[in-house]
């Protein structure tokens, strides 16, 4: 370490998080005498200015003004050194444009930094010692889940990382249509409109679900970007994050555990949702509210093993039944499941709801204690209201409840329509 070059370098370091600046801080004024510190890019873009730093140091993403921008803005030729995470790779391609001179990943080891710093102000060395592109570059093609595909969709280049995350070898991949790791579930109209947004010269941001080699599956936000030649379009670079952990997360806050269908907490938020979305739609909203008939007497007369097996197979029928995209499927507690649906008016409702009710009788599940029909059936309570005749929340699910108590009141194994209904 050379101390006396350090302690007559002016060093300007940016970066919003408290914690991590003051350790930087506090570590690095042993060394450095004229060490400052800005909270974010507006901050240093007036700290730059007043001190004149021989060197910068700053983070990427930032409130206010993310680090890149900053340096954007200063147009300087000093040197500069990124420090950055791995979820900040969207930015690297322009952080290369910018000339940065190094790059320190997160998180960040202290003595690498101080080295850092000494490389950048030796002059004699900078030309050996800097961050090269092609340095950046094997960084990007190691770490970075990116694609290049030509006009047409099919893969012309692709980085280590892409193959080893989807299990392809590269010369399995080259050659081969984009759509080689397309999953099932992923709609047609998603690509149309990736194809569009991407042929008229705009960047597609999506997230989409995808399957690996070895069946797979995971969920990536996807960021296609567009390069030109000669105003023409010549390929598309194609960016993505995996963030399937982050989903299953997500997923398991809104899913019945048994059922996997969705919980009470998330009928909350749903119907609330497309209240909103049909009153903008001008059209109506139908909430289904079903309960087993007999339950009680099933798993005293079954056991709760195969009542919880009872309990999945209608969760199957009411999921099979209710395909539509606008479609939402719940367990609300109990034997007690709930059905979002919309777009169709009281008579076409009632016989969405009707249907769903004759498929979990014709599924034929043995239930020797309920005496009218011998094998599992629902009541269900049906609301339907259009956009003008829209109510609060706990009111629609009262109207609904009110109608399946009918149900189950007068004969089971049918569909009540709440008189609500409007």
């Amino acid at each position: 370490m050379n101390r006396d070059l350090l302690k007559n370098t002016i060093v300007l370091y940016v970066e919003d998080e408290k914690q991590l600046r003051q350790e930087v801080s506090f570590h690095l004024k042993k060394y450095i005498k004229n060490f400052y510190t800005a909270n974010n890019g507006e901050e240093g873009i007036k700290l730059f200015y007043e001190i004149k730093p021989d060197i910068i140091i700053t983070d990427i993403q930032m409130p206010n003004l993310n680090g890149l921008e900053m340096i954007r803005r200063l147009n300087t030729n000093i040197p500069v050194i990124i420090t950055t995470a791995y979820s900040d790779l969207d930015y690297l391609l322009e952080a290369i444009k910018l000339n940065v001179n190094k790059f320190v990943m997160k998180p960040i080891n202290l003595i690498e930094l101080v080295k850092a710093i000494q490389e950048c102000i030796i002059r004699d060395n900078l030309q050996e010692k800097i961050f090269e592109k092609e340095n950046l570059l094997k960084i990007i093609n190691e770490n970075v889940l990116i694609s290049i595909t030509d006009v047409n969709g099919i893969y012309i280049d692709v980085s280590n990382a892409f193959c080893e995350f989807t299990g392809y070898s590269k010369e399995e991949l080259l050659g081969e249509s984009h759509m080689i790791l397309r999953h099932k579930d992923t709609p047609d109209e998603l690509y149309s409109l990736l194809w569009k947004t991407i042929k008229s010269g705009k960047t597609f941001k999506e997230e989409v679900k995808y399957m690996k080699k070895n069946g797979e599956e995971f969920i990536c936000k996807l960021s296609i970007t567009p390069a030109f030649k000669d105003e023409e379009i010549v390929n598309y670079t194609t960016i993505r994050q995996d963030i399937t952990s982050k989903k299953k997360l997500e997923q398991l806050t809104i899913e019945d555990d048994l059922t996997k269908l969705y919980n009470r907490r998330y009928f909350n938020k749903i119907i609330s949702s497309e209240l909103q979305r049909l009153k903008r739609a001008k059209s109506f909203l139908s909430l289904l509210t079903l309960d087993i008939d007999y339950f009680k007497k099933y798993n005293d007369m079954y056991g709760h093993i195969k009542g919880d097996k009872a309990l999945m197979n209608v969760a199957k029928v009411l999921k099979e039944s209710s395909l539509r995209a606008s479609d939402y499927v719940f367990r609300l507690g109990g034997e007690e499941f709930g059905i979002i649906f919309s777009d169709l008016n009281i008579e076409e409702s009632l016989e969405y709801s009707n249907n769903i009710v004759k498929r979990v009788f014709d599924r034929n599940i043995e239930h020797l204690g309920n005496k009218n029909t011998k094998r599992v059936t629902v009541s269900a309570g049906l609301i339907t209201l259009n956009y003008i005749n829209f109510e609060e929340e706990e009111k629609i699910y009262k109207y609904s409840d009110d109608a399946l108590y009918e149900a189950k009141h007068s004969g089971k194994n049918r569909v009540v329509l709440s008189k609500k209904s409007k």
